[in-house]
């Protein structure tokens, strides 16, 4: 489940894989003087940041984008004044919202499981929310030269 969460901030939909890590892993394995794994520690690093804004054609952004968009109630999308996957220029720059053999609606509930599992507090996954709808309102910000 904790993958899961994982998966749906650092994964996307690339021409090549449907489910690609944008980011690298550091596993730190820890052994006792057996030779025994004792624990291990996993580091993340190197998120592809420019996903964010830009994508290839038939490529993605982030998952968790186009789960939160199928998942959230309709009175919290409100709140957020939150619409369509395809109502969002950061989301379509690939002309690709949809992603065979990924059920968005259902992975937002498995991003909501995963979250309260690691402890996240309804305020917290609120915050993450409003984090997530003020970058997708941003994408569809338009500048007018003048003055």
């Amino acid at each position: 489940m904790i993958s899961t969460k994982q998966g749906a901030f650092g994964n996307a939909k690339t021409i090549r894989n449907d489910n690609s890590s944008r980011f690298g892993k550091y596993i730190d394995i820890h052994f006792n003087k057996r030779g025994a794994i004792e624990g291990a520690k996993i580091e993340q690093y190197l998120l592809e940041k420019s996903r964010v804004c830009r994508q290839a054609l038939d490529e993605r952004n982030y998952h968790v984008f186009y789960c939160m968009l199928k998942g959230m109630a309709p009175e919290l999308k409100a709140k957020l004044g939150l619409g369509l996957a395809t109502e969002y220029t950061y989301l379509t720059m690939g002309h690709c919202t949809e992603c065979d053999g990924r059920d968005d609606l259902t992975d937002y509930s498995s991003i909501l499981s995963a979250m309260k599992v690691l402890m996240f507090t309804e305020t917290e996954n609120w915050e993450i929310s409003k984090l997530l709808a003020a970058i997708l309102h941003m994408g569809n910000l338009r500048f007018q030269g003048g003055a």
